[in-house]
């Protein structure tokens, strides 16, 4: 491991998130991290923020018996949904099915995947790993988005180059200072494309990131042979219960089951573009840039402040179904607590901010939609607002 490297885990672990793996090929770096900038300010700051939300923690009743609850509830409403779309012989209920499943997908994924993810389900680390397998039954590579997640997005969001969360299309030029393709002066229209990003996500971006990795170009570290195994049995799996099954055991035809399993990620989509665009991709948020020297020009803590906010909207639905999300500064600050404490730690991280003068910003859905639009338009353009506003 390289002198960068190690920098890198040591700013990490100093600003109290969990030491991520650092990937490794042949014993070497096969990537050389941006590093953030160390002060001896901000790591005080981050050491005395910690301190509070710990101490408010202590006196916090233990909720994690709705975590487990949901554990077991949720997949199990998907599969009646399933098996009721199965025994159905009108297609409208098999339609409705379908879209329920879809919405299940982003619940489940939300309040339970995501939780594995940063280990905050189970209390022994192997069973958060055999979890995360439910992913890949619902579709997706659970390896490969774990260290997208984990990896990049935690550590570099809204880092060209570093954030995956900000790389899901080449035609799509989300960071202001990326090289735009053909159709980028279009983007803005190509937006109504959003809804199919998980059926991109389910059926190409997975290959393509192994494909990667093959031919030289990953960056994910070392991918393991059962890896390869699981990516192709889980797919064949997912297309065969949701397209495959249905075409045998029902008396829609082919084209009708397909309908419904596009209207399944259709539904999962759009419900799912309320949770991953609004906190960090708008003109209200900052997207650095790494410099000559791989660095990047703020501290850690303040980077997470300048690249995330919150939503103002908070009711049952956002903490019971969305799991919080609106809260979203919290869980990038402190990944390894769970949601169910989010709206305590960002009451501690709102009032640290402002005594401290740091960047805290929280504002509405809808507000956060259109200045993604906003953001999408200028970079579509050749003159950008952000030129124009720094």
């Amino acid at each position: 491991m390289g002198k960068k490297d190690l920098e890198v885990s040591k700013v990490i672990d100093v600003h109290f998130l969990p030491k991520y793996e650092i990937m490794q090929n042949s014993n070497k770096s096969i990537a050389r991290y941006p590093v953030y900038d160390s002060n001896i300010k901000d790591k005080n700051l981050a050491a005395d923020l910690k301190s509070k939300v710990f101490a408010r923690m202590k006196v916090l009743k233990k909720r994690e018996n709705e975590l487990i609850f949901k554990a077991f509830f949720f997949p199990m409403l998907y599969l009646s949904f399933y098996l009721f779309a199965l025994s159905t012989d009108n297609y409208l209920t098999f339609l409705l099915c379908y879209s329920l499943m879809g919405l299940m997908v982003v619940v489940i994924f939300l309040n339970l995947i995501h939780e594995v993810c940063h280990e905050n389900l189970f209390s022994k680390k192997h069973y958060n790993h055999l979890y995360m397998l439910i992913f890949d039954v619902l579709g997706a590579n659970s390896f490969i988005w774990q260290k997208r997640h984990v990896i990049f997005h935690h550590n570099y969001p809204n880092v060209a180059g570093w954030d995956s969360d900000i790389e899901k299309s080449k035609f799509l030029k989300v960071h202001p200072n990326e090289k735009g393709k053909w159709l980028t002066k279009y983007q803005h229209y190509i937006i109504v494309l959003y809804p199919f990003f998980l059926l991109n996500w389910f059926l190409v971006r997975d290959f393509r990131d192994f494909i990667k990795h093959i031919l030289g170009k990953g960056k994910f570290g070392p991918i393991p042979p059962i890896e390869y195994v699981k990516l192709f049995i889980f797919k064949l799996l997912f297309v065969g219960y949701i397209f495959l099954l249905p075409i045998y055991l029902t008396q829609f035809s082919v084209l009708e089951v397909i309908i419904a399993g596009i209207l399944m990620f259709f539904v999962a989509g759009v419900f799912g573009l309320f949770v991953l665009l609004p906190p960090h991709v708008n003109i209200n948020n900052q997207f650095p840039l790494v410099e000559e020297n791989h660095t990047l020009s703020n501290s850690w803590l303040r980077h997470q402040l300048y690249t995330t906010n919150d939503l103002v909207e908070e009711n049952w639905f956002t903490r019971y179904i969305m799991a919080n999300f609106n809260f979203h500064v919290a869980h990038h600050l402190f990944p390894k607590i769970s949601y169910l404490y989010a709206k305590e730690v960002t009451e501690e991280i709102k009032n640290f901010c402002i005594e401290n003068g740091l960047a805290y910003k929280s504002i509405s859905i809808w507000k956060a939609f259109r200045d993604h639009y906003a953001l999408i338009k200028s970079n579509s353009a050749d003159e950008s607002i952000w030129e124009q506003n720094m």
